[in-house]
């Protein structure tokens, strides 16, 4: 089974909205700022970010995620917009000129090597309007290496008898990590796999650099605490210089 494939239906209990997350997000926008929310979900904050007025457009491979994200988008009155497209076809469905482009949950590894990695944030850089930004969170590959974790914390939605399982195994040959998820509601289990890119710090910020994004800042937390080797997430925020 595809990976998304087990999570649309409980995506939204296993990734509940998050004010820090969305404070974050937020931070220096406003109204009718241009936003592209890339492998946005089920839309969350792409429909959080429209209700304060800002222009946000909510960019994911999967239709059915998709799907889920317009009819929230109508079930709060508010005017949707969404894209099916593939990360690396973004300057083919957007017209550009955006003040921020953000793109969270890990997503940016499923990306499977450096150079589809690279086209990614080169795409974003001409995306992006004269000081715009690219934020990007994944998790710390330089910890889940050094220290050879095998797995991340298992999420229990106990209201609905739900627990997530995700396990890590590192293929040293192919330099990618096979993900291999389980996930449980009231007994009944299903099982997904897709294979990681380990992308490291000094390579993500290399990458930005090379590009010609500026002013790269590294947090640890959407609470803004400090990146360190141990911090669980690694989140990026790179801004565009003036041409």
């Amino acid at each position: 089974m595809k990976f998304y494939e087990i999570l649309e239906k409980h995506y939204d209990f296993i990734f509940p909205f998050q004010k820090s997350t969305y404070d974050f997000i937020r931070d220096g926008l406003n109204p009718q700022d241009k936003v592209l929310d890339v492998a946005c979900g089920t839309g969350t904050y792409t429909i959080a970010l429209r209700k304060e007025g800002i222009l946000s457009c909510g960019l994911d491979l999967e239709e059915s995620m998709i799907r889920i994200a317009e009819k929230k988008a109508e079930e709060q009155g508010i005017q949707g917009d969404f894209i099916v497209s593939n990360m690396l076809d973004m300057d083919l469905v957007h017209e550009g000129g955006l003040r921020r482009i953000f793109i969270i949950g890990n997503s940016l590894v499923h990306l499977n090597s450096m150079d589809q990695i690279k086209n990614f944030i080169t795409t974003a850089y001409s995306l992006l309007h004269d000081e715009g930004d690219l934020m990007i969170q994944i998790i710390n590959y330089d910890r889940i290496l050094k220290e050879n974790i095998d797995h991340l914390p298992t999420i229990h939605v106990p209201d609905i008898g739900l627990t997530f399982k995700r396990n890590y195994k590192y293929d040293a040959e192919a330099h990618l990590i096979d993900f291999s998820s389980q996930l449980s509601v009231h007994g009944e289990t299903e099982e997904a796999s897709v294979q990681l890119f380990p992308l490291k710090k000094e390579e993500l910020v290399h990458l930005l650099m090379e590009v010609g994004f500026e002013e790269i800042h590294l947090y640890g937390s959407f609470k803004k605490e400090p990146y360190t080797e141990s911090s669980t997430p690694l989140i990026v925020v790179a801004k565009k210089k003036l041409s």
